[in-house]
């Protein structure tokens, strides 16, 4: 019994030594508490690229970007590829060719989701010249508009007897064909 009451004191000793050694023990010590400011700001990527300009010349629109680091944009015109891409960087010419008169969306994207999109408006060409008669202008007006029944096959303009004079060729060999002044007498 002696034996015991020796452990029981050396258990007791050990216990008294670890608790004032300031060693770990199994409660829990209070940490910093959270405080309710406001949170961090989520941070969104920043867009690398700027629209530059979109030109028109006759059926052509060029968007051009000016893009601010190496990051892969497309652009768009009524969902169509650009038909080529001049890169002369900064600046990123897309370019369409064979555009038809009207108004069309430009849109651009690039890889990180950031995207713009622009309006641009194709003037239609003239018709025609300034030097053509206005009855000559006016019917060729109504054959774009697909209003006329039997429209002409060609209408050619020549220099007869010091005058310009019209030549108009019918669709078919039983319609007569005119030749006409400049007042379609």
């Amino acid at each position: 019994m002696k034996m015991m009451s020796f452990a029981a004191v050396a258990l007791v000793i050990a216990a008294l030594a670890t608790a004032c050694s300031g060693a770990a023990t199994t409660v829990p010590r209070p940490g910093p508490t959270q405080t309710s400011g406001p949170e961090p700001p989520t941070l969104m990527p920043t867009q690398e690229w700027s629209v530059k300009d979109i030109k028109t010349s006759g059926d052509t629109v060029i968007v051009s970007l000016h893009v601010f680091a190496g990051i892969a944009v497309r652009v768009t015109l009524d969902g169509e590829m650009a038909d080529r891409v001049d890169q002369n960087i900064p600046t990123l010419s897309f370019v369409f060719e064979d555009v038809a008169p009207g108004e069309h969306t430009v849109e651009i994207k690039d890889v990180v989701g950031l995207s713009e999109t622009k309006s641009v408006t194709v003037e239609a060409p003239p018709l025609v010249d300034g030097d053509i008669p206005l009855w000559l202008g006016e019917s060729i007006e109504d054959l774009g508009t697909g209003n006329v029944e039997y429209p002409p096959i060609s209408i050619t303009k020549y220099q007869w007897a010091g005058e310009t004079v019209y030549y108009v060729v019918k669709q078919c060999c039983d319609q007569f064909r005119d030749l006409l002044d400049s007042e379609a007498n």
